[in-house]
């Protein structure tokens, strides 16, 4: 999931780097949904245009981080809606 906007938003952090860092991208697709200066206004602006569907929203420059939780993924520990 978001395999593609992950992709497109590796491939263009270096040049909105230059301009834009800090500020928030919003990517659908293979595409720019806008670039905003709080996260909020990014999500308004994406569930405004797409609705409740997947949206890669992320600030432009700051490094990823991946959150581990063994027991979530051992199945130890169940997350629902």
């Amino acid at each position: 999931m978001l395999d593609q906007e992950r992709k497109f938003y590796d491939d263009n952090v270096a040049e909105w780097s230059k301009t834009k860092a800090g500020r928030f991208v919003a990517i659908k697709d293979a595409g720019v949904v806008g670039i905003f200066n709080t996260q909020d206004e990014a999500l308004a602006a994406s569930v405004a245009r797409f609705g409740m569907t997947s949206v890669l929203i992320r600030r432009i420059g700051e490094r990823e981080s991946t959150v581990s939780i063994p027991a979530l993924t051992l199945g130890l520990l169940r997350a629902s809606t």
